[in-house]
């Protein structure tokens, strides 16, 4: 049972990774990757991102998994961050985060398998709470409506405590009425779990 909680902890630790991950491209077996939401139409005329924002909450849906010795581990996860706090201050060159801080309270599935039968099927609590931060990311637009963070976006805390670090992730721009949305694809290996989903982070333009 060692080898299986091992897997487990490595491939949950890797569900609070998603996005500030390497972006190490990989194709798990047996897993599908997961569909972003549809978005409003992508950025034209005077749909600019620069601006001054508040922080509206990160949805993040990913399937992590890892294999090893005959067993494999899957871990489900689908939230939505809550107490969203922060103001993000986008130039033509930087996202300025000032008092950033979100929660979450969720449940996360986790299965085992060993040489292909199912040990278990079981549900646990992800909870967690980030502390305010601050941060200066550079990004660069790329055609009408993706965007590239060369070090990464934003914090995202860990399962076992504290934050994991931020790199590099890309990802789309589009809006819903008066809010920026920021949808990047998780295709990505994080301790040898490979993560595959999507994350949305949503700004609120400032009136």
């Amino acid at each position: 049972m060692n080898t299986y909680r091992s897997l487990m902890l490595l491939a949950v630790f890797a569900t609070t990774l998603v996005s500030c991950g390497s972006l190490e491209m990989a194709g798990p077996d047996n897993v599908t990757p997961t569909t972003p939401p549809p978005t409003t139409p992508p950025v034209t005329g005077n749909n600019k991102i620069e601006g001054t924002w508040n922080f509206a909450g990160v949805r993040v849906n990913s399937v992590s998994s890892i294999s090893e010795s005959g067993a494999k581990a899957i871990v489900y996860s689908d939230y939505t961050t809550f107490n969203n706090k922060g103001v993000v201050v986008i130039d033509g060159s930087t996202f300025k985060i000032t008092g950033m801080s979100y929660s979450i309270d969720a449940v996360i599935r986790n299965v085992l398998y060993m040489n292909g039968e199912l040990i278990t099927d079981l549900q646990m609590p992800f909870q967690m709470a980030m502390d305010p931060y601050n941060a200066s990311n550079p990004y660069k637009l790329v055609g009408a409506d993706s965007i590239y963070f060369s070090a990464g976006v934003m914090e995202t805390p860990s399962y076992g405590g504290g934050t994991v670090e931020v790199q590099a992730a890309g990802g789309k721009i589009s809006w819903s009425a008066d809010t920026l949305l920021l949808t990047l694809n998780l295709n990505q290996v994080e301790s040898s779990a490979v993560v595959t989903g999507f994350e949305v982070m949503k700004l609120v333009k400032q009136k």
